[in-house]
């Protein structure tokens, strides 16, 4: 309101001046409630768009009505607000990376001295304090790494450290589920232990803002609702960069470390919505890693559609061919010149006929084909089988 009432004292000033003034531009900076709770928290707004507005032109009318000067019309710059709600991002979890898991047999041999300690952690926790045994479980995988640096501890035994602690942690995290005073370092044990999920996109090509500037999104499953989701996870994209991940998400009036999601069902798909991200994000994500765009779709509302939608049309994402050649290279030389190496391979008796063919046809339906994953489900990966030259 200050600032508009500013703006507003320049403008009559100016128009008292002589100056010829018709247009008051209030710029941007209207909010968005990202997190829906609807408070003055940094991912949300305590107003509303409308009570904005009113604000706005009761400040400029009152002011210009003061100062006896015409009222201006008023131009906005909300951007953001704007058009934030328009995109959705749709993306596949493809795969997981957890934590190391599973059965610890140790009835064979005699286990390193370093192991019966752990284990002996792990199945008396009634007799530690839950802090305590986390501290001395840290304290035996840390002696655990220091000893198969030095190389008195076998690769094995390494192993088996790490997944007794990891299966300590997982412990006391059960243990304190239901407590409302945990410890600081006890808290994040939800944050270490989380599973990874491998999703097919692109965080520098469609969530740009959450890695440069922290942006929060709002972030969902969008089917299999009637579920409960059972695991803690952050999310991970399919470039090489380790800072292409998501573990920022959305709470109410806060920030959470893990998000919410269901375990993945084999080949089943399991899909992702990040929302709110039609604020530039699609126009200023780059192609770190060559990527590139990713299929586009543009849905309508339509009541009298038997779905209540439409799709106006879809537009493919980038091919791998497409990304070459922004990058110079031509997609039929390079499919001429793994020609020219089979041929001479075949020649060689290095590969047969067939299976050069093979090599030739998939190497140019995966060079015409999408950047992004393909799951398997949806086309069939073609298996070239190793042959040995003759007389070899």
């Amino acid at each position: 309101k200050k600032a508009v009432v500013e703006a507003t004292r320049f403008y009559c000033e100016l128009k008292r001046m002589g100056f010829p003034m018709g247009l008051l531009d209030v710029g941007g900076g209207l909010g968005i409630d990202y997190d829906g709770s609807r408070s003055a928290y940094e991912s949300s707004m305590n107003y509303s768009m409308e009570g904005y507005a009113r604000d706005v032109v009761a400040n400029i009318k009152q002011i210009c009505e003061e100062s006896k000067v015409a009222l201006p019309d008023i131009v906005s710059e909300s951007g953001r607000a704007l058009v934030a709600p328009h995109s959705i991002l749709i993306f596949e979890a493809v795969d997981r990376i957890t934590r190391d898991e599973g059965k610890v047999d140790l009835s064979k041999g005699k286990p390193h001295q370093l192991i019966r300690e752990l284990e002996a952690i792990r199945k008396n926790k009634r007799k530690f304090d839950p802090l305590e045994r986390y501290h001395d479980a840290k304290e035996k995988r840390e002696e655990a790494h220091a000893r198969f640096s030095l190389g008195n501890l076998k690769l094995e035994e390494r192993a088996l450290a790490d997944r007794l602690f990891w299966d300590i942690c997982r412990q006391i995290r059960a243990d304190l589920a239901h407590s409302s005073d945990i410890p600081d370092e006890l808290a994040r044990l939800d944050s270490m232990l989380a599973e990874q999920y491998v999703c097919n996109f692109s965080v520098f090509q469609s969530l740009l803002d959450h890695w440069a500037l922290d942006q929060l999104f709002p972030i969902a499953p969008i089917h299999r609702l009637n579920e409960r989701p059972t695991v803690q996870a952050t999310l991970v994209d399919i470039t090489c960069d380790s800072d292409g991940k998501v573990d920022d998400f959305i709470d109410l009036e806060d920030v959470r470390k893990t998000l919410a999601l269901h375990p993945l069902k084999g080949d089943k798909p399991y899909y992702i919505g990040a929302f709110m991200v039609g604020a530039y994000q699609d126009i200023m994500g780059d192609l770190h890693n060559l990527f590139g765009r990713v299929n586009e779709a543009h849905v309508f509302l339509e009541d009298d559609e038997a779905d209540g939608f439409y799709i106006e049309e879809s537009i493919p994402g980038y091919s791998v061919e497409r990304i070459l050649g922004m990058i110079q290279y031509n997609a039929e030389d390079l499919c001429r010149m793994l020609k020219r190496q089979v041929d001479k391979a075949t020649k060689a008796d290095s590969v047969r006929p067939r299976e050069g063919v093979a090599m030739v046809d998939l190497y140019e339906r995966l060079i015409r084909g999408r950047t992004y994953l393909i799951p398997a489900r949806e086309e069939k990966a073609v298996t070239l089988k190793k042959v040995r030259p003759k007389g070899k």
